[in-house]
């Protein structure tokens, strides 16, 4: 028996052996994955703190290039008013995942059978609330240039404008910035006309994702100071959620945020949360619309016989000027007014006829449809009856468009059919006298004249021959050099004073004409030299009717108004004011990287203290 039980005391023993090695290899592997944790935290932490330090250095950076000051951030867990209104960018997070590229929807649910943009449907909801959530400043500062303005990036984006109608029936205007070098869409603006203001929201986006939002009304739409108290709304956002909100009143910009929510009223919870879902969906609905909706140039104008009547049922056709094809047709109503719409083309030309029986047709030339544009309107010409045949003397005097009181003695004058025509058969020709006149006696009816002259760009203006017309004035361009643009206005009534300016980017470059012209030689020009990228808006506004109270005046449709816009290629452009307008502010233009491009926007509602109140 005791060899047996040996054994079994030698099995036990080495039993407890083997358990003994066991656990002690099991606490030794214990040991070292606690320590290779805690080297892996060491090291996690010590990274995150460099990449903090980083980060907030470069978030100190672009605060300060936005603001032009030193980062003094709104405190997150109080409500503050600061005298400084600016975009401001706070600290960016890391490690971040990777939000989606893109909102779509389908455009049957923000669109209605009638073809309206809709609202009010609730089509984007806000993310999950993280009052960790921060604000990045990933689009505004990278595209916009607060200090110098017209040095913006976004200045050389591809620019789209497109329209629709709202439920409420307002027109909403979207203009539509995207980056060459990505093709995404970074930025849209959408104007909406309400009963008695504009209604103008700026949208930021980040690869598809609402980034940030600036909101302000105005009764015309001007460039304004983005950084200033001109805005009165401004939204930042992260995630699809407004992480923080600025509303600016009288300069000051009181400030709330979502990590401060649990310190404010029941009503500003509210009113936040409100503003956020209201924004979200606008934002994303604007953008599904401004991917979506055909980008059409709008065609208006006016048909008159040689007396100065309306013509009703005149068959109007536009033409594409390449290959005589017909594009689009239309009819003049009671009032002898017609209007359509065509695709934008930026590489194309059309022009116009209008035909009637019993009367000759009229071409109008040199129509564009330019992405960007707002509405075209053509020239107003007088048809002239086919029996009639009557002819008339009609005196053409042509002067300096810098110096009115020089004329343009010796110059070779030759006229064409048509308006805007610049090309084609001669029908009259002469040269100037030592006044700058010269005598022609032909048929009523339309026609354009071509000026040439040694120190002067080839100059063109409209000639409409009728009874009651015996004179008609024009003005030639000195020769300009490559990097030069000069916008001539002129108009027929007098005493009508009315001014012009160049308005450039945040309002930061304003031009003004040479001259202040009223009285009998009627005209201003604006000079503009240098390849600086801006963007430039053109204004032309009824000074006389303005400070007499009276801007629902039909004085300056009714003047003749026009706008010649001149380089050292020659003509560029050429505007009339539109006709049938009751107001005192016209845009007939805007300047896109050289690119000119029609507007024709027209205001009859003016705030004192505007540009339009002084000289």
């Amino acid at each position: 028996m005791k060899p047996e039980n040996n054994n079994e005391k030698t099995t036990e023993a080495r039993k407890k052996r083997n358990k003994d090695q066991f656990l002690i290899v099991l606490m030794g592997l214990v040991g070292y994955g606690f320590i290779l944790i805690a080297i892996v935290i060491g090291t996690f932490f010590a990274v995150k703190n460099a990449f903090a330090k980083k980060d907030a250095e470069v978030a100190a950076a672009v605060e300060q290039a936005v603001s032009g000051t030193d980062t003094d951030k709104v405190p997150e867990d109080t409500e503050e008013t600061q005298d400084a209104v600016r975009v401001e960018d706070d600290e960016p997070e890391t490690n971040e995942e990777t939000e989606a590229d893109e909102h779509p929807t389908e455009v049957d649910r923000y669109m209605t059978a009638e073809g309206k943009l809709d609202y009010s449907q609730v089509l984007f909801e806000p993310g999950k609330r993280d009052k960790k959530l921060k604000w990045s400043d990933t689009v505004f500062s990278r595209i916009e240039d607060v200090k110098e303005p017209e040095n913006s990036a976004v200045n050389s984006f591809r620019l789209q404008r497109k329209r629709a109608y709202t439920t409420d029936d307002h027109l909403l205007e979207l203009m539509i910035y995207t980056n060459p070098d990505t093709a995404q869409v970074e930025k849209i603006t959408t104007v909406e006309h309400c009963s008695d203001n504009l209604n103008i929201i700026d949208y930021y986006y980040d690869k598809g994702n609402i980034n940030y939002a600036a909101e302000r009304e105005a009764l015309i739409d001007v460039p304004v100071d983005i950084s200033s108290g001109a805005i009165t709304s401004r939204y930042y956002f992260k995630k699809d959620t407004l992480v923080k909100y600025s509303y600016c009143e009288n300069s000051k910009a009181t400030v709330f945020s979502a990590a401060s929510l649990d310190d404010y009223s029941e009503g500003t919870v509210e009113q936040y949360e409100y503003l956020e879902s209201n924004l979200i969906n606008k934002a994303y609905i604007s953008y599904n619309a401004a991917k979506t909706l055909a980008e059409d140039q709008l065609i208006e104008g006016y048909i008159l016989d040689e007396y100065d009547q309306a013509l009703s049922d005149v068959e109007i056709k536009l033409y594409n000027a390449d290959d005589m094809g017909e594009v689009a047709r239309t009819t003049t109503d009671g009032d002898g007014h017609y209007n359509m719409s065509i695709p934008v083309n930026d590489d194309r030309e059309y022009f116009l006829s209008a035909y009637k029986d019993s009367l000759d047709e009229v071409r109008i030339y040199r129509i564009t449809a330019r992405s960007g544009s707002g509405t075209y309107f053509v020239p107003t010409p007088r048809m002239t009856y086919s029996d009639d045949g009557a002819e008339y003397n009609e005196q053409i005097v042509v002067r300096d468009s810098l110096d009115n009181n020089t004329p343009i003695a010796d110059a070779s004058i030759r006229l064409r059919a048509g308006l805007n025509c610049m090309e084609g058969d001669v029908i009259a020709s002469s040269v100037l006298d030592a006044t700058g006149a010269a005598m022609f006696t032909l048929q009523s009816g339309n026609y354009t004249a071509e000026v040439s002259k040694g120190g002067y760009e080839n100059s063109f203006f409209n000639v409409i021959i009728t009874t009651g017309r015996p004179a008609t004035v024009g003005y030639a361009v000195r020769d300009l050099s490559e990097d030069q643009l000069q916008v001539v206005l002129a108009w027929d009534t007098s005493p009508l004073d009315i001014d012009s300016r160049l308005i450039g980017t945040g309002a930061a470059n304003i031009i003004k004409p040479s001259q202040d012209s009223v009285g009998a030689l009627m005209t201003e020009t604006v000079s503009l030299s240098g390849d600086n990228g801006d963007v430039y808006r053109y204004f032309v506004y009824d000074y006389s009717d303005i400070t007499g109270g009276d801007a629902n005046s039909g004085n300056m449709t009714d003047s003749g108004a026009r706008v010649y816009v001149y380089s050292n290629e020659g003509l560029e452009a050429l505007y009339n004011v539109p006709g049938g307008h009751l107001g005192v502010v016209w845009e007939p233009f805007m300047l896109h990287g050289k690119t000119v491009i029609p507007v024709n926007s027209y205001y009859n509602i003016i705030e004192s203290g505007s540009y339009w109140t002084t000289k």
